[in-house]
């Protein structure tokens, strides 16, 4: 009952801090609270879904590693780019990262919009590793700027952050343990490191910053706030897609049972 309690409290606390930062921030899209909203209310309630539990994979061996630091977890990973069932999944990943394109949503922060693409460039560096996943990632920005132009020219940049991107999914969830303080730390490389500086750096340039004040300012108002607000919600949705999605992919062995019954939060 006290658990239940505090989570309670947690949630109540959580929303109302985060309808306060928004409301500061004169965010009009009313959508967003009850966004975030839901997503505290879905990571205080976490626990009580998925319980932590001591890990009994064994690692080290062509299905699951400790870490990326072994010449046969990297064999491996580019072994996944000579199966032609790989290719056609891939293919049909960047398929709905595009298709995902075409609903994006206003974030409240200036051009910034948002996008559900990162799940399944998510998911793609999870089963095919991460040359596979820096791959599609590459490709999924050159084909977007191909077929949704926009009103600035082409800049290699944001092709770099979409790979860099995929490669810290591919690192993160290839061949090992999934949990979600993994799925939360990549989010924020990705969304602190790449996309809220670096891309703060790539507007700056094909936007023709001309002072540092312009990088500064769209770094401090747009883009970090953005970034650090959708960070909690992107997680969750991530977290809890993966671990539904895992008995599916154990069952077209694209991921070992391993790895599906150690799923937990840390």
């Amino acid at each position: 009952m006290v658990k239940f309690g505090y989570t309670i409290f947690s949630f109540v606390l959580g929303y109302f801090l985060t309808f306060t930062i928004l409301a500061l921030l004169k965010v009009n899209y009313y959508y967003l609270y009850s966004l975030i909203g839901a997503s505290v209310l879905a990571l205080c309630f976490i626990p009580f879904i998925i319980k932590s539990k001591k890990s009994n994979i064994n690692y080290d061996n062509s299905n699951v590693y400790k870490s990326f630091f072994h010449l046969s977890y990297w064999k491996q990973a580019l072994k996944e780019l000579k199966k032609i069932k790989n290719l056609v999944m891939m293919s049909a990943l960047i398929g709905l990262v595009l298709l995902t394109k075409l609903i994006t949503l206003p974030s409240g922060f200036a051009d910034l919009g948002i996008s559900f693409g990162y799940i399944f460039l998510g998911i793609g560096s999870l089963l095919y590793g991460p040359i596979a996943g820096m791959l599609m990632g590459f490709l999924v920005d050159n084909l977007e700027f191909i077929l949704f132009p926009s009103a600035y020219p082409y800049f290699i940049g944001y092709s770099i952050s979409s790979l860099l991107s995929c490669l810290i999914y591919g690192l993160m969830f290839y061949k090992t343990k999934l949990s979600f303080f993994k799925v939360f730390v990549s989010r924020i490389f990705i969304n602190i490191f790449i996309n809220a500086i670096l891309g703060t750096i790539w507007m700056g340039i094909v936007a023709n910053y001309t002072s540092y004040d312009m990088y500064l300012t769209r770094f401090i108002f747009i883009a970090l706030p953005k970034n650090l607000i959708y960070l909690i919600p992107q997680s969750i949705i991530f977290f809890l897609i993966l671990k539904s999605l895992s008995r599916v992919f154990v069952s077209l062995n694209l991921m070992s049972l391993e790895v599906k019954e150690n799923i937990s939060l840390f």
